[in-house]
């Protein structure tokens, strides 16, 4: 089985490019909604981060995001302290997702990991290729603030609590600019899946 990532930096597109993925028949392991699964109420992983960051991130018993990210974004410590909590979590469902597509005989797998290289995915051994999907910071910067209704300095704080575009560059086996239109970006995506068909 084929195991392909997908990382980019923050409102780089990397939603997008993974739902055309989806569409066109593969499987996908999406890292984020395995974040908001082991958070969920009634969750250990949620009860370690109310002891860690007190009630006020959690709202009618589901964890408050906004709170939380306003918290820890602009505190690297603070990141770190619930990266601690939350990581190992993911990297365990994401690990038992893998293990039942293989099970199940399929040829090509992705897994959508935004801080693929940020916490180690790529010194886990378990993927064949890493797609990044990149924007220049402008244009990602604009996006992230009109997505998430935020100030320019907190949209930056989350950009820089990132790795960098460039590097993530270097590091990649397919790079997919994403600074135009959804329409130059689906035809980029298409032309990976081609190629990737052919190989």
């Amino acid at each position: 089985m084929r195991v392909i990532a997908i990382t980019g930096g923050i409102a780089s597109g990397k939603s997008f490019v993974t739902n055309q993925i989806r569409n066109a028949g593969y499987k996908v392991i999406d890292a984020d909604l395995v974040s908001r699964q082991v958070v969920e109420p009634g969750t250990h992983t949620l009860e370690e981060i109310k002891s860690a960051f007190g009630d006020q991130i959690i709202s009618n018993g589901v964890l408050d995001r906004k709170a939380l990210g306003e918290k820890v974004f602009s505190n690297p410590a603070l990141l770190k302290e619930l990266t601690n909590i939350t990581a190992p979590e993911i990297r365990s469902s994401i690990q038992d997702s893998l293990s039942f597509f293989k099970m199940k005989g399929e040829e090509v797998v992705f897994c959508a990991i935004p801080l693929y290289f940020e916490q180690g995915y790529d010194q886990s051994g378990w993927f064949d290729q890493v797609v990044v999907v990149v924007s220049d910071e402008r244009v990602q910067l604009d996006r992230l603030m009109a997505r998430d209704g935020l100030e320019e300095w907190a949209a930056q704080t989350r950009i820089k609590s990132q790795m960098p575009n460039a590097e993530k560059k270097q590091k990649a086996d397919v790079v997919i600019e994403n600074n135009g239109t959804e329409e130059e970006l689906q035809k980029q995506v298409s032309a990976y899946l081609q190629t990737l068909k052919e190989n």
